[in-house]
């Protein structure tokens, strides 16, 4: 047992210096990211490409770490600490490098997808510690209650940031700068990680590498078909029609060939349990919420006119919900309270979001209206980031949920929120031109001068997307009132009936003078009824 080290670093450092170091590597790695959601917009401009495919790019960084996901433990089997770091931060890197230099959109997906895949190794390596870290006890609630909150602030943080420096550099700019991240966190890790096993050697030889192909492509051609489907009018285009085909026959593959394997790369088994077949419907929920992201970013930029480096800075709003969603949980957790109300407090929080924002869909609107809506927000993401997923996998055995952990990430990361945006996406533009239908009847070209007519123009449009904007918002508004009705009537795992009932089996050995003496109690309890009846009359 000597030969083994289930701690990061050489035994030299000191505990103040590992516990920065581990905060240190942690932040970084989740902020690195292949592309930067804020800097889109310059990224389309500058190669001259479909915004789809960069929103493909970043679909595929989720996909690329849920398919990780299932090897994270077999791969720390057969690795050393310091050979999964080192190698993981040289691939990103590379990868960062990559993107930040090539003008092909394909090779950014793949990067991306890349990525994501190498990331998840690198993320597992320092979460472990930093569970037994946060909660010594072994109760997850706790740990979630803290990592959650600190991965959010700090996507939010950096996207701000790199946002910034994009504005006043280029936008390759920020990925080569993780590449020179990566490389100084390579040197960090050659001084201070120790060189010796976490357990004992394991073998490769039992992954099935077909599952693992199979499982990428199943949602690859999900977010190709989820990307591009408005643009290339869904059904109508020859792609979309082979993406989804692609989708249904990969996934009964991949279904068919877990079933015939000893060690299958994803178990299905423990969807068959009801607490994860909730969590799985309320992180469908979470997931209208966060694809009315899309709607925000059209009135943002679209209505109001905000450069990237203030779109970016309402994320930052989000950060006070945040916390006190983690500080709420923290305590919750603590105190073993049960998650129904907390829950319902995060779709509340949603719910006035949504209000507010059906309200704020107004060309005049200053910066200071978003500070309540955005904490809103960040307190709902924050709440049921926590409670959904500590309640999805409570009670969990490891080993099937390392494998089917992939599929609940990227179902939570990828598919709830790629459907909601697209599907809004596609909404918008439909509520948008009935709209613009609606106004027309009031403008009459022929009697309009062509000035006149074009500013006109200018104004229907936007009140065109200001009404599609509303109408969308009070839909989920509507709908987050079904979420709310949903979660109060559900059992989180509780018993719904603890009246103690008698059953006929109990009456076996004496039913017949059990009957006898109910039937002389129940003459008694008439004659008692018929005399006070006759005395009151």
């Amino acid at each position: 047992m000597s030969d083994y080290n289930k701690g990061l670093f050489k035994s030299w450092v000191p505990k103040p210096v590992q516990l920065l170091l581990i905060l240190l590597f942690t932040t970084v790695i989740m902020s690195v990211n292949p592309v930067n959601t804020g800097n889109i917009s310059m990224m389309v401009s500058d190669l001259g490409t479909m915004p789809e495919y960069l929103m493909m790019a970043n679909f595929a960084s989720f996909i690329g770490m849920a398919t990780s996901m299932p090897l994270v433990l077999r791969v720390k089997m057969r690795f050393r600490t310091k050979e999964i770091m080192i190698f993981s931060l040289a691939v990103t890197a590379l990868l960062s490098f990559v993107i930040g230099t090539t003008t092909v959109p394909e090779i950014i997906v793949a990067a991306s997808f890349l990525m994501g895949f190498f990331k998840m190794f690198m993320m597992m390596e320092f979460i472990l510690p930093l569970m037994f870290i946060l909660s010594p006890d072994g109760k997850r609630g706790k740990f979630y209650a803290v990592f959650y909150p600190f991965s959010i602030i700090a996507g939010n943080i950096s996207g701000y940031y790199l946002a910034k420096l994009a504005y006043h550099t280029t936008w390759q700019y920020p990925h080569l700068l993780t590449a020179g991240l990566c490389l100084i966190l390579m040197m960090i890790t050659v001084i201070f990680q120790h060189n010796q096993r976490f357990a004992r050697k394991m073998p490769f030889s039992q992954i099935d590498w077909l599952s693992i192909v199979l499982f990428a492509a199943t949602f690859m051609f999900i977010a190709f078909f989820l990307s591009f489907g408005k643009t290339l009018d869904w059904f109508e285009a020859p792609n979309i029609r082979i993406a989804f085909w692609g989708t249904v026959i990969c996934f009964l593959l991949l279904t068919l060939r877990q079933l015939s394997l000893k060690r299958s790369y994803i178990s299905f088994g423990i969807f068959t349990k009801s607490n994860v077949q909730s969590g799985l419907l309320m992180l469908l929920f979470t997931g209208v919420f966060l694809g009315a992201g899309t709607l925000q970013n059209t009135f943002t930029v679209g209505i109001l006119g905000y450069d990237m480096i203030t779109n970016a800075s309402l994320n930052m709003m989000m950060v006070p919900g945040v916390l006190l969603a983690g500080v709420v949980a923290f305590y919750w957790f603590k105190n073993e309270r049960p998650l129904k109300m907390f829950v319902f407090s995060g779709f509340a929080a949603f719910f006035l979001n949504s209000v507010m924002m059906y309200f704020m869909m107004v060309p005049e609107l200053n910066y200071e209206s978003w500070l309540l809506p955005m904490i809103l927000k960040g307190y709902g993401l924050g709440t049921l980031f926590i409670a959904v997923w500590f309640y999805t996998l409570d009670r969990l055995e490891m080993e099937p949920m390392l494998q089917a952990i992939g599929l609940i990430l990227v179902f939570r990361s990828f598919v709830a929120t790629a459907v909601f945006s697209s599907f809004f996406s596609w909404l918008q533009y439909r509520f948008q031109w009935e709209s613009v239908n609606n106004l027309a009847v009031y403008l009459d070209g022929n009697l309009m001068s062509t000035q006149s007519a074009l500013a006109g123009y200018k104004n229907l449009q936007v009140n065109a997307i200001l009404v599609a904007n509303k109408k969308i918002y009070g839909l989920i508004a509507i709908a987050a009132v079904g979420m709310m009705i949903y979660v109060l009537q559900h059992h989180f795992g509780k018993l719904r009936f603890t009246r103690f009932r008698w059953t006929k089996a109990r009456f076996t050995g004496s039913s017949r003078r059990r009957k006898n003496a109910d039937k002389k109690i129940l003459r008694e309890r008439v004659e008692e009824i018929e005399d006070a009846a006759g005395s009151f009359l």
